[in-house]
């Protein structure tokens, strides 16, 4: 299982596309109409450089997590016997909202910094207390299903894998990132 420090690393990454949301916001206020595409590049290709940085860097956070508990040298690999699957993805959408939230001040001149890092910093508490690492777009967008899984003893789970699953038998080995979260540790990379 991973430790309390990679758990906050995976909820964090969460916040990756805020930063990619804010970087747009940036760009866009800084754009001038009417300037060829090439100009206003060259232009203004700086601007919200840092929140597009941040992105960058906790979408290869996120990556590396998976990537790394994962592999051999990763999180114990444990045998897994499914007895039912339920698809989970479409629950991310409920969090698009959040994800959106930069561009209600679009209408302004300036973003609202921070009312921004209040609603992150509830955000980051609500998805870490409330045991939902797994909706993490970065994980979607790296190819990553999200199911609900029940086995034996009638324990739930999250399973995080990449492929998708119509047989409760096609995983057969996870490793355990949380309490409530496993990945396929065969189709994780």
């Amino acid at each position: 299982m991973l430790n309390r420090l990679a758990k906050l690393a995976l909820v964090s990454t969460a916040l990756a596309p805020i930063f990619l949301t804010l970087w747009f916001v940036e760009i866009s206020s800084a754009w001038q109409l009417g300037v060829p595409w090439l100009e206003n590049l060259a232009a203004h290709w700086r601007v919200g450089s840092t929140y597009l940085l941040a992105a960058l860097v906790l979408s290869g956070l996120c990556f590396g997590l998976v990537w790394m508990s994962a592999s051999r040298h990763g999180l114990e690999r444990l045998p897994l016997k499914i007895k039912s699957v339920k698809t989970v993805d479409k629950e991310i959408v409920g969090f698009l909202l959040v994800y959106l939230l930069p561009l209600i001040n679009q209408s302004q001149s300036t973003i609202s910094v921070p009312v921004l890092v209040f609603v992150a910093v509830i955000f980051f508490f609500i998805v870490y207390n409330s045991h939902a690492y797994h909706f993490n777009p970065l994980l979607g967008f790296f190819g990553y299903h999200f199911y609900e899984v029940t086995i034996e003893g009638d324990i739930t789970y999250v399973l995080i894998t990449r492929q998708n699953i119509t047989d409760c038998k096609a995983v057969s080995q996870v490793v355990q990132l949380t309490e409530y979260m496993i990945l396929d540790a065969n189709h994780a990379k």
